[in-house]
């Protein structure tokens, strides 16, 4: 059920409940000549929005939509696909905000909220015209200040049944290269940060000191917040890691489903229907990687790239929740070696399926750094199961051979692959191949597989952040410069966690993917004691 928002209890929600966004915008426009002449661009933007006539922006886009705009979270942020009204939701959010606020002695409520894009222009060109949508320029106690391509400031004065509210807006800018210290000095109560993954990392760093300043606490009763919103962003942008991979308190992620999935948001501003994404999926056939993300709002590349697994989905492959190992079956480990080794952990299924369960890619070590990881990750989430484990065959560089002369000196340690055996206290088999050929069509193989109606050929842990790295951007080929030749895959971090994976995934079809060598031993075992029991056959008769 969603969330009612308290906005409809104040003295905007009849401006909110009946506005008309293109006349609200056109009103600044009529009104400032200047403007005008200084951004064509900017009216031409908006002569070309969509002229909707009056709506509601009172109503729900959504559930998570409402979430975010009712969450408390010290730093969050609403990610979704482009027409699902993430800039309308974070204006909302910072009205709701200023209502949360106590009043100061003298019963008013003040709430400043700082609103930063990367650039002037994209402020002016963006966030100010968003944020006009819902105020006109005529509205009740409203106070604009400021002019393109400079900051602006709109004070906004408004009452719900606890008494009056002042909301002071302050518009800004801070691009890649401005210095975090210019930050200093600065105090809001809290921040809004639109199209988040354009904005550096350094932004957000240095507005933690900014936010929770002005009230100060003892009158707002809490810490100061930063909240935004973004489409998809790029796999190897600092919100990717922020947001999908760790997320951890204070960071919040509010996810809406892509504008074809079932739940998509914001449907009623657009008719109701998902013709506005048809339109831009087919004016963008030629450019995949672009609905993944505008569209579909799916981390990935942003631009055209030619990846190893373009089969690779995340509505079908990734999986919504944990997977949990069969004990009953094996679990194949694949696993890569050099100074950042890399193992992977698999099982096939009894149909057929393949299923990643984890992986362990460390930033430097050898054999034993990556047998204690591995040996801790099994006593956690693979007791009771068996083990057989395949890597790289170049592991197997400086083998120590069996020799007759047990007397003999040895300068050499081994081989990276019985040094982990003997880390591990078990056998290490190497992989099939080292061709690459082969091991790609391991994984596409069981990427292209459909077993039936929501079941694919291949299940990806989501705990598996390397691989999913990799899937959506980073395991990509390079090409030979001023030609479309393929050469090599490109080298990153995540090359190795994919390697490791495709060493496990050769296994497929295999006994030792499908038998635990103890059961096979054990077999081998009743063979022999019946073999022993046997009666045995007189070749020649006696007299």
């Amino acid at each position: 059920m969603t969330a009612a928002l308290p906005l409809a209890d104040t003295s905007l929600a009849d401006a909110l409940g009946n506005a008309d966004p293109y006349k609200n915008q056109m009103s600044y426009l009529e009104a400032d000549d200047e403007l005008r002449r200084a951004r064509p661009d900017l009216v031409e933007q908006i002569h070309k929005g969509e002229k909707t006539g009056r709506v509601n922006l009172l109503r729900s886009a959504g559930p998570i939509s409402d979430a975010y705009i009712l969450g408390t979270h010290p730093i969050s942020c609403l990610c979704g696909p482009v027409g699902s009204g993430k800039t309308i939701a974070s204006e909302k959010k910072g009205l709701v905000e200023a209502q949360r606020i106590y009043p100061g002695a003298d019963g008013v409520r003040r709430y400043k909220l700082g609103n930063f894009r990367q650039k002037y222009d994209a402020l002016w060109k963006s966030a100010i015209p968003s944020h006009w949508k819902l105020f006109p320029k005529d509205f009740p106690g409203s106070e604009w200040a400021g002019a393109s391509p400079r900051a602006a400031r709109h004070v906004l004065n408004f009452k719900d049944k606890y008494g009056l509210i002042q909301m002071t807006t302050d518009f800004l800018a801070h691009g890649e290269d401005a210095d975090p210290e210019d930050l200093r000095g600065l105090e809001f109560t809290d921040v809004q940060l639109g199209e988040m993954d354009t904005l550096p990392k350094e932004l957000l760093i240095g507005l933690g000191r900014a936010v929770g300043r002005e009230p100060p606490r003892e009158v707002t009763k809490r810490l100061g917040r930063i909240f935004g919103d973004m489409n998809a962003p790029d796999v190897l942008n600092w919100t990717y890691e922020t947001f999908y991979e760790k997320c951890a308190l204070p960071y919040h992620l509010y996810r809406q489903p892509g504008g074809m999935d079932e739940g998509a948001e914001n449907l009623q501003a657009h008719g109701g229907d998902r013709a506005y994404y048809e339109q831009i999926i087919a004016a963008n056939a030629d450019n995949p990687w672009y609905v993944r993300r505008m569209v579909h709002a799916i981390p990935g590349v942003t631009r055209a790239t030619d990846l190893v697994y373009p089969q690779y989905d995340d509505n079908v492959h990734l999986s919504k929740a944990t997977l949990q190992p069969d004990p009953a079956l094996p679990v194949v480990v694949g696993i890569d070696g050099g100074l950042t080794p890399s193992a992977v952990y698999g099982q096939e299924m009894r149909d057929g399926q393949w299923r990643t369960l984890r992986e362990i890619a460390l930033e430097r070590g050898g054999p034993e750094e990556l047998a204690a990881a591995m040996l801790a990750l099994e006593a956690r989430d693979f007791r009771g199961c068996d083990f057989h484990d395949v890597c790289d065959p170049a592991m197997v560089a400086g083998e120590d051979k069996d020799n007759d002369a047990a007397t003999e000196q040895r300068v050499s340690k081994g081989s990276d692959r019985q040094r982990l055996a003997k880390a591990l206290g078990r056998k290490v088999h190497l992989a099939a191949s080292n061709e690459t050929g082969r091991r790609w069509s391991a994984v596409r193989g069981k990427l292209s597989l459909h077993l039936g109606p929501a079941r694919p050929g291949y299940l990806l842990d989501p705990s598996c952040t390397g691989l999913i790295r990799g899937k959506r951007q980073t395991y990509q080929f390079r090409k030979l410069r001023g030609s479309n030749e393929l050469t090599s895959v490109m080298p990153t971090f995540d090359t190795h966690v994919a390697d490791a994976e495709q060493y496990a995934m050769m296994e497929c079809g295999s006994e030792a993917a499908k038998r635990r060598t103890t059961d096979m031993q054990r077999e081998r075992d009743k063979r022999r004691e019946r073999a022993r029991e046997a009666p045995r056959r007189r070749v020649f008769g006696g007299r």
